[in-house]
C-alpha cells in the first residue's frame, strides 16, 4: 500500500512539473501573440492613416488657364482666331492637392474582433463548426483599408497617365516655341535687310524728286500740246457724234426691215432692235443631242418676235454661262422654234463652242 503511495505521489510531482512548464510556455506564447496583435493593429492603424479619406471632387478647370495656340505663325493666320490645345479640358488639377484629408479607422478596437459574435458574446459557428470570420469587425475594418489602397492605387495610376500627358503638352509647347524663336531670328535678318532696302529707296526718291523738279518744267510745256490735242479731240467727238446719229438711222432701217417679216442672214439684221445683257436661263438640257429648252424673259421675247408676237424668229445666237460669282461661259447657242405661249425656246448647242456640260440654271445672255 505505501508503495502504491509513493508511486502516486511521485506520478502526480511529475504531473504538476509537466502543468507547470505547459503554463510558462502557455504564458510566453501569450505574451507573444498579445504583442503580435498589439504590432498588428498599430501598423495598421498607421497604414489606413497613408490613404486619402475621399476621392478628390474633379472639376473642369479649362476656363482657368489659358490654353496652348497650335496654328501656324503665317499672314493668313494673322488676323483670326487660331486654334487652340484642349488640353485644359482633360487636365484634373484637384490630383495636385497635397493637404488632402487622411483616412483613419473609426473604431481601432475591431481589428481585435477576429470572430462574428453571437448574442451570448461568443463565436458564431459554421457548419463545420470553425469560428465565423467573413463580416467581423476586423474583416470589415481591413475591407475598408483595401478599398482605400485600391482608390489610393487608381489615382496614383490616374497621375501618371496625366503626367505623361503634361510631358506631352510640354514638349509640344517647347517644339512651338522653338519653332517660333526661329522664325523670329530669320524675321529679324529679314528686318534688317528690309531697312538696308529703305535706305536705297530714300536715296532713290531724293534722285526721283530732282527729277520732279525738271519735270514741272517740261509739263508747261507739255499744257501747249495738250491744248493742240484738246482741239483736235473736240473735232473727232464732234466727228463721233455724227456716226452715232448715223447708226442710230440704220438701226431704225433694220427694225423697219424686220418688222415687214425678213429674217435676214446677216448679224446686222438679226440683232438689230436687241440689247446686251442677261435674256434668260436653261431649264431642260441634253448634252448628248446639244439641244436645250431656255425660258426667256418676257423683255428677250419681245425683242425676238416683238409685242404682238407676230414678227419672224431672227436668227440670233447667244452665249451661255455658269450662275456664279465667276461667270464663266460654257458654250453658245443660236435659237431655233419659240412657244410664245410659256416663253420658251428650243435652242441648239454649238458643239465647236461647247466649254463645258451644260447644266440646268446657266444664264443665257446676248453681247451686242
Amino acid at each position: 500500500m505505501n508503495i502504491l503511495l509513493r508511486i502516486l505521489v511521485i506520478l502526480t510531482l511529475m504531473l504538476n512539473g509537466v502543468s507547470l512548464w505547459f503554463a510558462m510556455a502557455s504564458y510566453a506564447k501569450k505574451n507573444l501573440l498579445i504583442d503580435r496583435n498589439t504590432a498588428f493593429r498599430d501598423f495598421t492603424e498607421s497604414i489606413a492613416r497613408t490613404f486619402e479619406a475621399d476621392e478628390p471632387e474633379i472639376t473642369n478647370v479649362a476656363g482657368d488657364h489659358e490654353a496652348r495656340d497650335i496654328s501656324d505663325v503665317t499672314l493668313a493666320t494673322a488676323d483670326i482666331t487660331p486654334d487652340t490645345s484642349d488640353f485644359w479640358e482633360t487636365y484634373k488639377q484637384a490630383y495636385e492637392k497635397i493637404d488632402a484629408k487622411s483616412y483613419a479607422i473609426p473604431n481601432p478596437s475591431d481589428l481585435d474582433e477576429v470572430y462574428v459574435l453571437n448574442a451570448e458574446g461568443k463565436p458564431e459557428r459554421d457548419y463545420q463548426g470553425n469560428p465565423v470570420t467573413e463580416g467581423a469587425p476586423m474583416a470589415t475594418a481591413l475591407e475598408e483599408i483595401l478599398k482605400k489602397a485600391t482608390a489610393q492605387r487608381t489615382r496614383m495610376n490616374n497621375i501618371r497617365d496625366q503626367l505623361t500627358k503634361l510631358r506631352e503638352e510640354y514638349e509640344e509647347t517647347v517644339a512651338d516655341l522653338n519653332k517660333v524663336k526661329k522664325q523670329g531670328r530669320e524675321s529679324l535678318k529679314t528686318i534688317q535687310a528690309k531697312e538696308e532696302q529703305i535706305a536705297q529707296l530714300e536715296s532713290e526718291k531724293a534722285r526721283l524728286e530732282g527729277e520732279i523738279v525738271e519735270l514741272k518744267d517740261q509739263i508747261s510745256t507739255l499744257e501747249n500740246d495738250k491744248q493742240a490735242l484738246q482741239a483736235d479731240l473736240d473735232k473727232a467727238t464732234e466727228e463721233l457724234e455724227t456716226l452715232r446719229a448715223e447708226n442710230e438711222k440704220l438701226k431704225k432701217v433694220i427694225e423697219e426691215f424686220a418688222k415687214n417679216g425678213a429674217t435676214g442672214s446677216g448679224p446686222a439684221a438679226a440683232t438689230a432692235n436687241m440689247v446686251a445683257g442677261v435674256k434668260g436661263t436653261v431649264v431642260r438640257v441634253n448634252n448628248e443631242y446639244n439641244y436645250c429648252l431656255v425660258k426667256l424673259s418676257d423683255e428677250a421675247l419681245k425683242e425676238l418676235i416683238g409685242e404682238e408676237g407676230d414678227r419672224k424668229l431672227p436668227e440670233v445666237e447667244y452665249f451661255l454661262r455658269r450662275a456664279s460669282n465667276d461667270h464663266t461661259i460654257v458654250g453658245k447657242i443660236r435659237l431655233r422654234s419659240v412657244t410664245k405661249e410659256i416663253g420658251t425656246i428650243v435652242c441648239d448647242i454649238l458643239a465647236d463652242w461647247k466649254q463645258d456640260e451644260i447644266k440646268q440654271g446657266d444664264e443665257v445672255f446676248f453681247l451686242d
